[in-house]
């Protein structure tokens, strides 16, 4: 994945040259007329010495480089003259073999996204709709002048390739829709609100206990949103596919931004973000090409220290201890360490790298212990997360993964009655005042014995005084036979319509009525019989059963089967552990970390 050592090479002589201020193109390295001149032999010497290197391999070095600094003054006079930016494209992801994988790109700014597709598709041999393009972090629109899309004259652009062989050609134009459609159903699920009865998937913002965090609408939906972005393309990470990964991630970025400071700076899923995106450009072979890479790696330790403290402190405070968050430092380092080497800090880089390695150690975990407890019936991120807390000690993991599940239930418990009293709130609607029905004195009349439609009614009325609320029960007997507030909504058949109306009875009314009192037809037809075919009208509806204009229109059965099923495409993706992201099993890191102290010792 790294530089090869022949670049390392010609990093390590170009980095001495602008040290001296050498300058290749001017004699008498370059005669007047372009050509190759003459370097003297003490100067040679002097670089084969200072670098440890064979003089033929310091001269080869500084002629690839000289004649790099006249292409470049060369692309930048036409640049300057003409108007025509000079690119450099590193094709990535599943491209063909045999295909150019560093293509150099002449085109205009004013161009449009498509164009520049086309002129890299000419050059590769790739078809347009196969090509993603990124420029300093951020994914080229088709639609849009380049000029106003991070691209600049000498600009490097990461070309990703989405399909990987001719046998996949017929499934490509899926894979570029699948982002769209990815996008549209996170749009969907973070539109959802929350609802014990009805069943369908809800997603809940917790914080780094497990604990709900309760937030206004809208950003509620933002974060949501960016959340179920950030899951799909941690889970394209984990099959290792990293240029789909790239692209979900650059628009979890995209949505992340939108939301207040204040609230990026309280959580750490944003810099996990930006983290996995460097991490995507590492295994993308890019670290060394894009700048933003910095950027990005420097957000996310700032954001960990004001998470996590700068000792891991809070974390202990929090958490009881924060071992397992070593994951993300080690992955953190090692990036850091490895954007120091390409940046010829390689002091800086020998010691972010040592850090990462420090780190990897305490949180590697034996194949046997693992497997032991595993066969007690945990999960491999459950003996993997517990043994790392545990600093392999077997009998506290389990104790640790126990407690961890005992707690995970009882929070589970607690979330899930608060929710119903949520949605029981709902359901029951304002008091004559404009103020919530008291759910404990709510409560406390159903425990008396009086049915819960009519606690309900009584305390709208009585303004949430319960001894008026007993006067108005008994005053009006009829509310006795008002529906639960709190029946789940069922399905209303035509069967079950036609019991009704043939008894006589409105069709909207026979709906209602069966809709109040949870489908129970026998109810329904009582109810209507006792009051001559009219029902009382309830909170938020007309008389007939029919929803007021301030309702949501009701979706067709084809509508809410396409949103289920567009939902039901990401949920596999988002974990139901908190802590999913810190079950990182360490090998990739451990893969790149070999191969770039390997590098290390090559500059010694």
């Amino acid at each position: 994945m790294a530089l090869s050592v022949g670049e390392h090479i010609l990093d390590r002589v170009r980095k001495q040259l602008n040290a001296d201020k050498v300058k290749l193109w001017l004699p008498p390295y370059t005669s007047e007329d372009g050509q190759k001149g003459v370097i003297p032999q003490d100067f040679i010497t002097k670089y084969s010495t200072g670098l440890g290197l064979p003089d033929d391999t310091v001269l080869s070095a500084l002629e690839e480089l000289r004649l790099h600094a006249l292409e470049k003054l060369a692309t930048r006079k036409k640049f300057q003259e003409s108007g025509i930016a000079t690119l450099k494209v590193k094709l990535t992801g599943r491209a063909p073999q045999e295909a150019n994988h560093q293509l150099t790109i002449e085109t205009r700014l004013q161009a449009n996204g498509l164009q520049l597709k086309q002129l890299i598709s000419k050059d590769c041999c790739i078809d347009t709709n196969r090509l993603k393009l990124i420029a300093s972090g951020h994914v080229i629109e088709d639609d849009v002048a380049l000029q106003t899309q991070h691209v600049r004259h000498n600009s490097q652009i990461m070309a990703i390739c989405l399909t990987e062989t001719e046998a996949e050609a017929r499934q490509h134009q899926e894979q570029i829709q699948q982002l769209s459609k990815t996008r549209q159903a996170a749009e969907l699920l973070s539109s959802k609100e929350e609802n014990t009865d009805s069943g369908e998937y809800y997603l809940q913002i917790a914080d780094q206990n497990g604990k709900r965090l309760d937030l206004p609408k809208e950003e509620r939906k933002a974060l949501v949103l960016a959340m179920t972005l950030h899951e799909k393309g941690k889970a394209s990470m984990k099959r290792r596919q990293y240029g789909e990964a790239l692209l979900l991630l650059l628009e979890t970025d995209k949505e992340f931004r939108k939301c207040r400071a204040a609230i990026l700076n309280a959580v750490d899923n944003y810099a996990i973000v930006c983290l996995d995106i460097v991490w995507c450009y590492l295994c993308l072979k890019n670290v060394g090409d894009l700048p933003d890479a910095e950027t990005r790696l420097q957000s996310c330790e700032d954001c960990f220290r004001r998470s996590y403290g700068a000792n891991l402190e809070r974390l202990t405070v929090v958490k009881g201890g924060a071992i397992t968050e070593l994951a993300l430092f080690v992955r953190l380092h090692l990036l850091q360490g490895i954007l120091a080497f390409h940046q010829h800090r390689v002091a800086e880089a020998a010691v972010l790298l040592g850090k990462a390695e420090s780190e990897l150690k305490r949180l590697l975990v034996d194949d046997e212990k693992l497997t032991e407890v595993m066969a007690m019936g945990f999960t491999a991120q459950e003996a993997r997360l517990g043994l790392r807390a545990c600093e392999g000690n077997i009998e506290r993991a389990v104790e640790h993964i126990v407690k961890k599940k005992e707690e995970k239930k009882e929070l589970r418990k607690k979330e899930h009655e608060e929710r119903k009293n949520k949605n029981l709130s709902k359901k029951l609607g304002q008091t004559a005042n404009g103020k919530r029905v008291n759910l404990e004195t709510y409560h406390s009349l159903v425990s008396m014995g009086f049915p819960k439609g009519a606690a309900g009614e009584a305390l709208r009325q009585a303004n949430n005084d319960i001894d008026l609320a007993l006067q108005v029960l008994q005053e009006h007997p009829e509310f006795l036979s008002l529906p639960d507030p709190d029946v789940s909504e069922v399905q209303i058949s035509d069967d079950m319509l036609a019991q009704v109306t043939n008894m006589g009875f409105d069709v909207n009314i026979a709906r209602e009525a069966l809709r109040r009192y949870g489908g129970q037809i026998q109810r329904a037809i009582e109810e209507l019989l006792k009051t001559g075919g009219v029902l009382a009208p309830q909170p938020g509806t007309s008389a007939t059963g029919g929803q007021t204009d301030a309702s949501p229109p009701k979706k067709s059965p084809e509508e809410l089967q396409q949103e289920k099923d567009a939902i039901e495409s990401i949920v596999p993706d988002i974990p139901e552990g908190e802590e999913d992201y810190l079950d990182l099993t360490l090998e990739e890191e451990a893969q790149f970390l070999t191969e770039y102290k390997m590098l290390l010792e090559s500059t010694r």
